[in-house]
């Protein structure tokens, strides 16, 4: 039996042993066309948050074994939990492989390469330098390539130090890892892929190309969570609610919170009528410990006085108003009075744990008792921080409060943060408490994320992430700002070189426009125009950027308008600016939400600095309040 084989006889999915058979032959072809075993090649394995990544590197790993390859490494975060548990997926998934945790180098020593090999690390300096030390001793990578599956590829791996010239520890450590064999092939695998989509040619880290999987059927993501019109699950709540609860003076707890529990204990309630015992709540409040703690305070407070006011009419009044909304989008949901009767018995036998999950909780779960939190069992309402990010898993997570915000938002550490996508969810009695502004910025990072994932199919070239303009595609440490390529909305952009090879073709294209204050256009002539006029200098003017700029707004803003600005017969001198006259800038500024191109057709003489031919010169601005990042291809 084949390893592939062998690896789809543990999935109980028809659905996804086959997204598993079709992600690994597209990803392995990938390879296979690419890997020349004799250099390094990097490439990346996108999904979704929380879509079963995992599940998809075990049957990539199988696949591979089928082919030849015998090492594999197999990174997980910097976390003990999240290693020990991969470590024991992977054990039981691949049940003909040799699979070695980080503390088994013993037995890695004596198995050899019998079997194929996968070795499940942790992304830790002393980890990963130990491990590099083993593989360069034992000579084990002598004349076969490395394989290296690195889950979050985009949180710990990358450079964080390359602005100041110099190595982050992680990343350097991985880089002599791949260095231990002649070849190897360096799997990133992440949800959230802006930083290493934004990665320099010369980082060593930018991916060849990229093989996304698709969520199965019963995914629940984006589109469900963060629509537009708004979704039935989303509930809105006071934008300053968490003021309020960080408040010392102020003892009454908000509604949001409020309603956000009561949703919880009744779905808890018909969870346990129905004969299950495991359900989650996430609330996401801030960084802070002293805020964590200050909500398990307040939740815990609003617990114990639910327990001694069940008869009193506010609280009537108020379950009432969330059994009716949960019956509203599930009409077999139980009589009220029953679960009343179900919440009332949770609470007397103290069945609800209130748990808060950030570093100092880890750390203290790491030193003395592992297994102290299992969000598999229980009704657990989660409180925490940075930890509700990547890695961890919330099984059966029916309910969300977040309340979150920052300065400045980064687009993947945010998308990081949507715990409640996944499979498990019970689809009509899942609820997510969050401000407006909040829920406006989420459907932002979809529509942003969806465009992604619709580029990154098609190819790498002239991709563009698009993002509001006051939201960070991820850190700024991560990313060479000597090859980082911003285009901003709003300001203009213009060749300084121009070139004059098309000056007859844009004749003709605009011969029937007549040079009018403005004229509206569409996405096709503007892109012709585009396609017509340009720079001796791409980095410049880059057309094809633009022109990228151009399909992907158009497709994530169906309704944005394009406008041309037409000027002819302009005797202007080069290196004159921008090349715009006041009256021009003045006129565009007038279309902040436009996608506007300018066009001078200047006469091009010699005493003004040009070849004596006459030429176009285009100048674009993109709609405000919207900036599209990209990596400069041509580094010299």
């Amino acid at each position: 039996m084949s390893y592939i084989d062998s690896y789809l006889n543990t999935l109980s999915s028809f659905e996804l042993r086959e997204s598993v058979v079709s992600t690994s032959k597209e990803l392995v072809d990938n390879i296979s066309t690419k890997f020349d075993f004799c250099e390094q090649l990097n490439c990346l394995l996108l999904g979704n948050v929380q879509s079963g990544k995992t599940g998809q590197m075990l049957g990539a790993i199988s696949l591979m074994a089928d082919k030849g390859y015998r090492l594999f490494l197999l990174l997980t975060t910097d976390n003990i939990d999240l290693q020990r548990q991969t470590y024991n997926r992977v054990k039981a998934s691949l049940l003909d492989f040799n699979v070695i945790s980080e503390k088994e180098e013993v037995l890695f020593e004596q198995v050899k390469l019998s079997k194929p090999t996968v070795i499940v690390l942790k992304k830790n300096t002393r980890v990963l330098k130990k491990w590099k030390d083993i593989l360069v001793n034992t000579n084990v990578c002598h004349g076969l390539p490395l394989v290296i599956f690195d889950d979050e590829a985009d949180a710990a791996s990358l450079n964080t130090k390359v602005n100041a010239n110099k190595v982050s520890p992680i990343n350097r450590n991985l880089s002599l890892i791949k260095g231990t064999s002649t070849s190897s092939v360096y799997v990133e695998v992440t949800a959230t892929p802006q930083a290493v989509l934004l990665q320099s040619l010369v980082s060593g880290w930018r991916p060849s190309f990229v093989t996304y999987f698709k969520p199965g059927s019963q995914y629940l993501g984006g589109n469900f969570f963060f629509s537009d019109p708004t979704s039935y699950c989303t509930k809105f709540t006071e934008d300053n609610e968490l003021d309020k609860i960080i408040a010392d003076d102020d003892t009454v707890t908000p509604d949001g919170l409020r309603d956000s529990i009561l949703t919880f204990l009744a779905v808890c309630a018909y969870k346990k009528m129905k004969g299950e015992s495991n359900c989650n709540f996430m609330i996401h409040p801030n960084v802070k410990i002293d805020v964590h703690n200050k909500f398990v305070t307040r939740v815990q407070e609003f617990l114990n006085l639910l327990e001694i006011s069940q008869n009193e009419k506010g609280y009537d009044k108020a379950l009432r108003a969330i059994w009716a909304d949960l019956q509203h989008t599930k009409p077999d949901f139980p009589y009220y009075e029953d679960i009343k009767e179900g919440i009332s018995e949770i609470l007397e036998n103290t069945e609800i744990m209130v748990v808060p999950l950030n570093s100092k909780s880890f750390v203290c779960r790491d030193s003395t008792n592992p297994d102290a939190l299992d969000l598999s069992k229980g009704f657990n309402i989660v409180i925490g921080g940075n930890t509700l990010g990547r890695g961890i898993t919330f099984p059966h997570l029916q309910t969300v409060y977040y309340c979150r915000s920052a300065k400045r938002m980064q687009a993947d550490t945010f998308w990081q943060h949507s715990r409640i996508f996944g499979y498990d969810r019970e689809k009509e009695l899942v609820r997510i408490y969050i401000p407006k502004p909040l829920y406006k910025f989420f459907t932002e990072l979809n529509k942003s994320n969806e465009m992604l994932i619709e580029q990154v199919t098609q190819g790498l070239d002239n991709l563009q992430i698009i993002l509001p303009s006051d939201i960070s595609p991820t850190r700024k440490n991560v990313l060479d700002t000597r090859y980082l390529n911003a285009i901003i909305g709003g300001m203009n952009f213009f060749a300084s070189e121009p070139t004059d090879q098309f000056t007859n073709e844009i004749d003709s294209l605009i011969s029937t426009i007549e040079e009018s204050r403005s004229v509206p256009t569409d996405k096709e002539t503007m892109v012709k125009l585009l396609q017509l006029v340009g720079s001796s200098d791409e980095q410049d003017f880059s057309s094809p950027k633009y022109i990228a700029c151009v399909h992907a707004l158009c497709a994530k803003r169906p309704s944005v308008k394009l406008r041309l600005i037409i000027r002819k017969d302009r005797d202007i001198s080069k290196g004159t600016g921008t090349l715009l006259s006041e009256n021009d800038r003045k006129l565009g500024s007038q279309f902040d939400d436009e996608i506007v191109l300018t066009l001078y057709r200047v006469k091009g003489e010699t005493s003004k600095g040009w070849n004596g031919k006459p030429l176009w010169i285009p100048n674009i601005k993109f709609p405000k309040n919207i900036c599209f990042y990209d990596t400069f291809e041509n580094i010299q």
